[in-house]
């Protein structure tokens, strides 16, 4: 172990830190002085100059002198005269006098004195000019030192349990606080939540045996947290409920014993008793923080669908005549979508539901227009960028995506709260004034209208619930053969079976004839075979074969498509992230033909992944500052190689560019090949599917890969594959969950 007080911070990324300092314990002998190299993953914290830290690792001559390769860095609590220049440096408001006040005060006592919090006495002998600011001060030092106390008992403590994950004792500290280890000490099984059970359950049965705990296995903590991970991995394969055989298959796996076992019965009573899990109806075991979200969304439809009209120009008569004007000045509709656009209107909460070229966006315009013309409002919103950009341009009306559009109904009511102050400046309240006109806003007499609804799950659904008024209207609008939400639960799957509250649009209108996709795609939701042309270039559109068998065919074939189809909109999907098909794989060999066609300049980004301009890109994470969700879609503007920092835009942003610097970029990924979930929000008038065998196809994967294409789909892979894919149940089947709409309605 090696004690280092850093004078200089060589370099700070989102993967690493490099920092420079003196040794004042351990090292090699004779070396004053190390410069080291640490990945994030290896670090208890975010270094700062001045702090003393303990590092270990490999020491080697790297080429600014010594060098420590840190396989595990945390942060010291610094000693003797250290602590006043920590003191000074960590807590705002005090200063270097102050600390000065307070080291000659108590010298080397000082940190008892921090530890034991006597406020008072630290106030007065820190600053006794100052009788208000004082005490603050002093808390808020007293607070800070607790705190970077108890992170650095925690990371020994982990340390010595074999837990190496510097970002998860973060979190740990974080979210269990200054009593982390008492808490751990009491029951280490309640790591179940950010680690795998046969980690935490061997550490917890180690602590209870060295607490002298006879018969560890039977430890209460240790059923119920047996429990908690049979639930973790329900609500991973997206689920929320599970059957009683099950759910019990999954706790006795855990707790490593048959499933007549006297421990497996203990361990569900006690799950029952503690919270862990819910019981449900028709004998279903219910994850707690989904049940609650599912009988939240439940009761909230239900007492939308029981509220009577509020105002009278939402009866029939009056929707009759919007309709009637709307199609004077736009042109007649089908009779289908008139009954549609009549039967949604008429209910509270509704749904519209239609496969493939059935004229669900051309309805959905209509549906707008009637409203509005009745006197009502309208918010769209879709979970993807580029569903909210389709759904902007087609109505035109401003469309959100889900993300932003709660994020700024929660900004709405900050402002409005912010503007009850009577004593508010009236240049803020008139700048706040302005910037409302520009947020969503949900009246009673609103129709929310979302879009893709297929892809919405229910903490989206139920965050969107809670922020609707009394009165408001929901309309979800999406086909039901398409995948389930990529995360846990159903919600459109769920309710638009009901024929009461869904409209449902069959007859064929875009894509017909000559495209043959509707065709195709109905075969698809029938599960039947269709007939597969083979792929002949560009020159037709189409659902085509290009014959390929192995991974490598597979690629090839997908490259040879992609550069033939490459002068028009062209998107490539695949079932998996790796292997020679994959996601990765194929967007690193699209970004080579790209560079080869344009000689362009590329930058890395800190995971190693290569951006050019022109090439498309997926946002990876939720950026609330940005306005940006984990899957927005964009495009590389415009590249720096100096500063390996790049400009792009994405699709149904409001806020136009965003400069993403060289640490930044780790946030992003090239979008040549997307995953079936990643482009379900999206349209291109050219799909590649590269059709690798998959336990993830099933119908549901095919059909939303194929009606992603406006004009042309080249399946590469074989017709077997597809074959077998239709064999298997339609995703959203196999997944139980707690919502259960029909169920007495």
């Amino acid at each position: 172990m090696t004690v280092i007080v850093i004078d200089r911070i060589l370099s700070r990324k989102p993967f690493g830190v490099i920092f420079a300092g003196r040794v004042t314990e351990g090292g090699p002998e004779g070396v004053k002085r190390l410069v080291v190299v640490a990945k994030r993953e290896a670090m208890f914290g975010d270094p700062a100059e001045g702090e003393a830290w303990r590092v270990e690792g490999s020491f080697r001559q790297g080429p600014n002198g010594p060098q420590l390769d840190a396989a595990r860095a945390a942060r010291a609590l610094p000693s003797g005269i250290l602590i006043k220049d920590y003191i000074a440096r960590e807590i705002s408001g005090i200063g270097s006098d102050r600390a000065r006040r307070l080291w000659e005060a108590y010298g080397t006592r000082l940190p008892e004195v921090l530890l034991a919090g006597d406020v008072p006495a630290i106030a007065e002998a820190m600053a006794p000019e100052r009788p208000i600011l004082g005490p603050r001060l002093a808390a808020a030092l007293v607070r800070a030192w607790r705190e970077s106390d108890a992170e650095t008992r925690l990371v020994e403590w982990s340390q010595s349990r074999g837990i190496d994950d510097a970002r998860l004792v973060r979190r740990i500290s974080r979210i269990l606080g200054e009593d982390a280890i008492e808490r751990l000490e009491r029951n280490p099984w309640c790591l179940v939540s950010f680690l795998p059970w046969q980690k935490v359950d061997g550490l917890g049965l180690r602590v209870a045996r060295e607490d002298g705990i006879v018969e560890p296995e039977d430890e209460l903590n240790r059923l119920v947290g047996a429990v908690d991970a049979a639930v973790k991995d329900l609500i991973e394969t997206g689920a929320t409920a599970s059957t009683d055989r099950d759910m019990r298959a999954r706790v006795a796996a855990k707790l490593n014993v048959s499933r007549d076992h006297r421990r497996l019965e203990a361990a569900m009573s006690a799950g029952v008793r503690n919270g862990a899990i819910v019981a449900g109806e028709y004998g279903q075991w219910r994850a707690p923080g989904c049940a609650m979200m599912e009988d939240a969304i439940l009761a909230r439809l239900r007492q939308l669908s029981k509220i009577p009209p509020s105002r009278g120009n939402d009866q029939p008569t009056d929707l009759e005549a919007a309709l009637a004007g709307y199609e004077r000045s736009a042109g007649p509709l089908h009779p289908e979508q008139r009954a549609a656009v009549m039967k949604v209107l008429c209910y509270r909460f509704a749904c519209l539901q239609g496969g493939a070229g059935v004229g669900k966006t051309h309805t959905t315009k209509a549906i707008c227009a009637v409203w509005e013309a009745t006197g009502g409002k309208v918010l769209l919103a879709a979970l993807a960028g580029k569903a909210a950009l389709r759904l902007n341009q087609s109505t035109g009306r401003l469309a959100r995506t889900l993300f932003r559009t709660i994020q700024e109904l929660d900004e709405r009511a900050s402002i409005l709260e912010r503007q009850s102050d009577p004593d508010m400046d009236p240049n803020e309240y008139a700048a706040l004034e302005l910037r409302l006109l520009r947020l969503p806003e949900i009246t009673p007499q609103t129709l929310v209208l979302v879009d893709e609804a297929s892809m919405v799950d229910i903490s989206t659904l139920h965050a969107l619930l809670r922020r609707m008024p009394l009165g408001a209207r929901l309309l979800m609008v999406g086909d039901d053969r398409q995948l389930p939400p990529v995360s846990f639960g159903l919600t459109f799957h769920s309710v638009v079976a009901d024929p009461e509250i869904t409209a449902r649009l069959t007859v064929v209108h875009r894509q017909t004839g000559e495209t043959g996709i509707p065709s195709f795609s109905e075969a698809l939701r029938n599960r039947k075979m269709p007939p597969v042309p083979l792929y002949a270039g560009i020159a037709q559109d189409g659902v085509f074969l290009l014959p390929a068998s192995s991974p490598n065919e597979i690629s090839d074939g997908v490259a040879r498509a992609f550069q033939e189809l490459a002068q028009d909109e062209v998107v490539v999907v695949s079932p998996m992230n790796e292997g020679t098909a994959g996601v990765r794989s194929l967007n690193k060999n699209l970004h080579r033909l790209h560079l080869e066609a344009n000689d362009g300049l590329e930058i890395s980004s800190p995971l190693g992944e290569w951006f050019s301009v022109g090439e498309p890109i997926v946002h990876r994470r939720n950026d609330y500052q940005r306005g940006l969700y984990n899957g927005s879609l964009g495009v590389v503007k415009s590249i720096d190689p100096n500063t390996k920092s790049l400009v792009a835009t994405f699709d149904g942003d409001e806020e136009g560019e965003h400069v993403f610097n060289s640490g930044e970029t780790i946030d992003l990924s090239l979008a040549y090949a997307l995953t079936c979930h990643r482009a379900q929000g999206s349209q291109a008038r050219r799909i590649v599917i590269a059709l690798m065998p998959s336990r993830l196809l099933d119908p549901s994967w095919l059909y939303t890969a194929v009606t992603r294409a406006e004009n042309q789909v080249v399946i590469v892979g074989s017709v077997d594959t597809i074959a077998d894919a239709l064999k298997v149940p339609w995703a959203a089947e196999r997944r139980r969950v707690g919502l259960r709409w029909l169920e007495g309605v």
